[in-house]
Formats: structure tokens, C-alpha cells, sequence
């Protein structure tokens, strides 16, 4: 039976991996490199939205749908409905459109089966269609997207069409920081840099623990001198969700954002998507997912193209300028490590690595 566990990292996956610890009446130690709130950590600069990404791992389906259940379920228990946000505006669920040229997924002829296994539940009202069919809907929906002549003509033919949830992070973050820090069984929550496992293991005695689940995210490359690890580095903009300017039609109170993705054709590629999240005051505009790339700025080329996507996804950026950039590193690994380490167990000491989630740690 563990006694007390040293979880080290504090972003989404380690403040989560606590939170299950404390609920299950085990006590926790909590110990990052950075503050959980710090901005630069890529949880805190995530855009949110629900949906397994850059992460090839066959295990995320089952995760992600653990995780679609309690993002709704915490929706279902501020007793709000969909198209709506929970009480504290920390979840919304807002509609999403990803564009396609080709009725296929990853090169694949487009056959049922081929569609990633979360589109098949029911809750999102996942559907594959023809982009003439999504303006027949879009009478109904009334997004604001691009209109049917610029789609034909950057040679869009089909999209899915989905509600899903986005979560504001900086906001869950802090829900979920303040839930650890006022835990009873919380026996501590401080600053502290791990060159190696060994020093955590030895960090770990210290303080009386007889386990460690190591959620250090980029940081396991050289704590755990994983070389498996890389960082995939990702880039967006900020707007002001209330006064930026919009470009399509139907700018009015009757018209609602939707999240809007492109990853292939004219607009996108896997490598430098073109998408805009809405959540909460911001809009969100991307973004890149470029693996071993280091650069902790954006730089001027790629400021050009985000702008420019946030032109081609409806905001005005010739007249209104971002009001803030973001750049972080998801951890992605061949496979997810989610293991015991039975190095350390003839020693009695249990160690658990995971890390490595990539942009599905949401």
C-alpha cells in the first residue's frame, strides 16, 4: 500500500495525475521546475479543445473519451446545456469545422471505418460532409465561416462538422492548483528542479515518500535521458474575442464562432495547421506542430502566416492587431510512456513515468 506520493510536474497531467491521487485518499507531494501557473509552460498556452492530436499512441482513444466524460459531466454538474459554458466559464462547447480537399482521412479512400475511433460518439454530433451540405446547414448553425466560393476556390470539397469541449486552460489550471493546494492530504507544494531520476528518487526519501509518478513533460528528455522524447513546437496568436473585427457575413448577435481547422491544401499542412479556437474573451489563432524545432519566439515569417490565417478564418488583422503570442513545446514521444520503472522497486521505492502525451494532454 503507497503511503504518500511525490508527483513531479505541474502541468495538466501532473496536476490531474495529484488531483486522482488526492481523491482517492493518497497522500501527495507536488514538486515542478515552474510555478503550475507559469506562462511559458505548455499547458498553460494550450488552446484547449477536445481532440486527440499529435499523438499516434493507440491508448488515447480510450483516454480521450475518459476525458470528454468529465468535461461534460463537469458542464452537466454547473447544470448548464450544450452550446453553453459551465458556470465559471472554465468549459465551453462550441462547434467545429475541419476542412478537407480530399473525401479521405491520412490518405486513406474515405470508407467509415477510416474515421478516427472519437467520431463515432454520439455526444459530439460528429458528421462527414460535403461542404455544399454544411451551407444547406449552416442556415440553421449560422457560423461564421468562409464562404462557399473561397472554400471551392482554395479547393475545399468536404469537412466534419462537430460540438466539442474547449477548455479555457489557464482557468482549469488554476481550479485545479487551488483543489491541491487545499487538499487535506496535500503535504506540500514547492519548487524543485530534478536533474535525474536519481535526484528525485533521492527527493522523494527525503520528504517520506514511497512513490513518484514522474509527469515532467519536455523535461523527462534529460531527466530520464530519453531520447524517444522530442518537443513539437507550437505557435499562435491572441485576439480580443469582443472588439476584433470580422470579415465573413453575418457579423451580427445571430451568428456564433466555431472553431475552424485546416491541415492540408491550400491553407494548412500537419506541420503548420491553420485553425482559430474561440474560448472565452480570446480567439485563438494557429499554429505550427514542428518536431526538434527550438525557437522560443515566433518568428517574423511565421507572424506574417498567422496573421494571414486569421485573415482567412474571418478576422480582420490588417485593422486590429493580436494581443499576445504564445509559443510551447508538446511532448511527444513514438508511444506515450505510461509505465513502472521497476529500477528503483528492489529498492522500495515505486516509480511511475507519465510523460510524453503530445498535443492530447488535454
Amino acid at each position: 500500500m503507497t503511503g504518500r506520493v511525490l508527483v513531479a510536474g505541474s502541468g495538466v497531467i501532473g496536476l490531474r495525475t495529484a488531483l486522482e491521487l488526492l481523491r482517492r485518499k493518497v497522500p501527495v507531494a507536488l514538486r515542478s521546475a515552474h510555478h503550475p501557473l507559469h506562462p511559458s509552460t505548455c499547458s498553460m498556452g494550450a488552446g484547449g479543445l477536445w481532440m486527440p492530436y499529435s499523438c499516434d499512441d493507440p491508448r488515447v482513444a480510450g483516454w480521450a473519451k475518459t476525458t470528454l466524460d468529465e468535461l461534460l459531466d463537469n458542464m452537466k454538474s454547473s447544470r448548464m446545456s450544450v452550446d453553453s459554458s459551465d458556470s465559471n466559464g472554465t468549459i465551453e462547447m462550441v462547434p467545429a469545422v475541419y476542412f478537407h480537399q480530399e473525401n479521405h482521412i491520412n490518405g486513406v479512400e474515405f470508407k467509415s471505418h477510416t474515421l478516427p475511433p472519437w467520431t463515432e460518439d454520439s455526444r459530439l454530433n460528429f458528421q462527414h460532409m460535403t461542404i455544399e451540405m454544411l451551407y444547406w446547414q449552416n442556415i440553421v448553425h449560422k457560423l461564421r465561416i468562409p464562404s462557399l466560393e473561397v472554400l471551392e476556390k482554395a479547393g475545399y470539397k468536404y469537412c466534419w462538422m462537430f460540438h466539442t469541449p474547449i477548455v479555457d486552460c489557464p482557468q482549469m489550471l488554476k481550479q485545479m492548483l487551488d483543489e491541491v493546494v487545499n487538499h487535506e492530504l496535500t503535504e506540500s507544494v514547492d519548487s524543485d528542479v530534478f536533474e535525474s531520476m536519481e535526484e528525485m528518487v533521492y527527493t522523494a526519501r527525503r520528504i517520506d515518500c514511497d512513490a513518484i509518478i514522474n509527469c515532467t513533460g519536455m523535461g523527462a528528455a534529460s531527466i530520464c535521458d530519453d531520447d524517444d522524447l522530442i518537443g513539437a513546437r507550437g505557435i499562435l496568436h491572441q485576439y480580443d474575442r469582443s472588439t476584433c473585427p470580422r470579415l465573413f457575413d453575418g457579423d451580427d448577435e445571430d451568428f456564433k464562432d466555431a472553431a475552424l481547422f485546416a491541415t492540408d491544401g491550400e491553407w494548412g499542412t500537419s506541420n503548420e495547421p491553420c485553425y482559430l479556437i474561440p474560448r472565452g474573451e480570446k480567439l485563438l489563432v494557429g499554429g505550427s506542430n514542428l518536431p526538434d524545432d527550438t525557437e522560443l519566439g515566433i518568428r517574423e515569417g511565421e507572424k506574417k502566416r498567422l496573421m494571414e490565417n486569421a485573415k482567412i478564418l474571418g478576422l480582420d488583422s490588417d485593422n486590429v492587431r493580436y494581443i499576445s503570442e504564445w509559443t510551447g513545446f508538446r511532448p511527444c514521444r513514438s508511444k506515450v510512456r505510461l509505465e513502472l520503472d521497476e529500477k528503483y522497486t528492489k529498492d522500495g521505492m515505486k516509480v511511475i513515468h507519465n510523460y510524453g502525451h503530445g498535443g492530447s494532454g488535454w
